[in-house]
C-alpha cells in the first residue's frame, strides 16, 4: 500500500482552506463607505449622473433638508465632500431632497409653501427645474399628497416616484417626458412601504427599499420579462442588508452602467447618521 506523506497531506490541506478562503472572499459583500463625503450628520438620497462624476444628495443641517452635489475628475476618484445645488440650497423653513437628473433637467421634490396663508397644507411636491430657469411643479403627479423619490427610466417613458397614501408610502409610475406630457400615474402595486425605486438601463431590474421584520428598512429587488409588464414580487437582498443599523438600509440607486448600486445606512463603520455607501452589483448576483 502506498503510504502518503505527511508533508504532501499538510500541503494539500493549506491548499484547500486556501482556496476555500479565496472563493469565500469572492463572494462577500463589502460595501464602500464615502468617507469623504458623509458627515456626523445625515446624508439621504444619492443620485449619480450619467457621466459618473457627479453625485447628487440630499444632505441635513439642523431641522431642514438641502440638496447638494459632489464632483470629481474621473470614475477612479474617490467622492470628495459636497457644495450646495446653487438656487437648491438648504433653507429653514422647508425641505429640498431627491434630486435626479436627465438630460440636463434636475427633478426634486421639495415642500416650500410659496404663499404663507398656505402652510396648513404644506406636502413634498416633485418639481422640475431645466438649466438654470426658476423650478416648476410637475403637474401630471404633484396632487395634495406627498411625493418624492423620482426616477425615469432611460427612455424617458416611465416616471417612477413615491406617494404617502392612506396605508403608508407606496410606489406609482406614470407616463414619462418622452414623449410627455408626464401624468396618468397608477400603483405599481407593491404592497405599503416598498417605495423608493431605481432601475437597471434596460428597466427590467428594479431595486427599491423596504420593510424588514424587526421594523427595520432594507434593501430589495424585483424584476420583470418586459417593460410594461408587472413587477415580480420584491425579494430582500439578504446578503446586503446589515442587521446593525438601527433604521437599516435604503434609498437605492444604480450608477447608469449598472456597476455599482449606492444606498444609505446607519450600519457600524459610517461617519454617524445616515451615510452614503455603494456595494458592486457583480456581489449582489
Amino acid at each position: 500500500m502506498t503510504r502518503i506523506s505527511p508533508i504532501l497531506i499538510a500541503g494539500l490541506f493549506a491548499l484547500a482552506v486556501f482556496g476555500f478562503a479565496e472563493a469565500g472572499a469572492s463572494d462577500a459583500v463589502t460595501p464602500v463607505n464615502l468617507e469623504k463625503l458623509n458627515t456626523d450628520g445625515d446624508e439621504d438620497d444619492p443620485f449619480v449622473a450619467g457621466d459618473g462624476l457627479s453625485l447628487y444628495y440630499a444632505s441635513k443641517s439642523g431641522a431642514t433638508w438641502g440638496i447638494l452635489v459632489s464632483t470629481r475628475k474621473s470614475g477612479k476618484d474617490a467622492w470628495p465632500a459636497g457644495k450646495p445645488v446653487v438656487g437648491l440650497e438648504r433653507n429653514k423653513d422647508y425641505d429640498r431632497r431627491s434630486p435626479f437628473l436627465i438630460k440636463g433637467d434636475l427633478y426634486f421634490a421639495s415642500n416650500e409653501v410659496p404663499d404663507p396663508s398656505l402652510k396648513d397644507l404644506k406636502n413634498f411636491d416633485i418639481y422640475k427645474r431645466a438649466g438654470m430657469q426658476a423650478p416648476i411643479a410637475v403637474l401630471g403627479i404633484s396632487d395634495k399628497s406627498d411625493e418624492l423619490h423620482p426616477w425615469i427610466t432611460a427612455s424617458g417613458k416611465e416616471f417612477y416616484f413615491s406617494r404617502r397614501t392612506d396605508d403608508g408610502w407606496k410606489l406609482f409610475v406614470a407616463a414619462g417626458p418622452t414623449p410627455g406630457p408626464i401624468g396618468k400615474a397608477k400603483r405599481v402595486g407593491f404592497p405599503a412601504g416598498f417605495h423608493h425605486a431605481t432601475l437597471s438601463k434596460d428597466a427590467l431590474t428594479m431595486y427599491l427599499q423596504g420593510p424588514l421584520d424587526d421594523d427595520r428598512t432594507g434593501i430589495f429587488h424585483s424584476r420583470r420579462d418586459k417593460v410594461g409588464a408587472a413587477w415580480g414580487k420584491p425579494v430582500a437582498v439578504d446578503a446586503l442588508n446589515s442587521a446593525e443599523g438601527k433604521r437599516g438600509d435604503l434609498s437605492p440607486c444604480l450608477s447608469a452602467d449598472g456597476a455599482k448600486l449606492y444606498f444609505v445606512s446607519d450600519r457600524p463603520g459610517g461617519k454617524g447618521g445616515l451615510d452614503i455607501w455603494y456595494v458592486l452589483t457583480s456581489q449582489l448576483k
